[in-house]
């Protein structure tokens, strides 16, 4: 809980000392932050770049849910292109992370180690991360929509 709170004041503090931010933006990246902390790692969760990184292909992800690539999902169109392009980079930045987690001589207990001591291989370890990011991702920009 407390390196919860420690990313949450570490993103708060980079809105200077006015205080001020926009709801619609910082929030969403605050509730990103919490939930790379805890479905990835604290190599992950404390990298900022890594993290802004993997939300804007997060959003690319999002953005290319278009109608025609929904009915037509073979159609080689841009937006295809861009969701495969970012769930690749998605999925190597996930995949460095676990190997990086399987390399540590010391395991700790974020929940990449703890399905590394569970046995599981690294596409269910990255399937899982992925998906509770992708419903953080989403469930925050149906709550900050509307």
């Amino acid at each position: 809980m407390q390196t919860l709170l420690t990313d949450v004041n570490g993103r708060m503090e980079d809105w200077g000392p006015d205080g001020k931010m926009n709801p619609f933006e910082d929030i969403y990246d605050l509730v990103f932050q919490m939930t790379v902390r805890m479905a990835t790692c604290e190599e992950l969760a404390t990298d900022v770049e890594k993290v802004q990184k993997m939300s804007g292909l997060y959003w690319t992800l999002e953005k290319s849910a278009t109608p025609v690539s929904l009915l037509l999902p073979w159609f080689p169109g841009t937006a295809r292109k861009n969701k495969e392009e970012a769930t690749r980079n998605l999925y190597n930045m996930l995949c460095h992370y676990v190997d990086l987690r399987r390399k540590a001589e010391v395991p700790n207990s974020d929940a990449i180690d703890i399905l590394i001591a569970d046995g599981e291989d690294n596409t269910t370890i990255i399937s899982v991360g992925a998906i509770l990011l992708l419903f953080s991702c989403l469930w925050t920009y149906i709550v900050i929509s509307y």
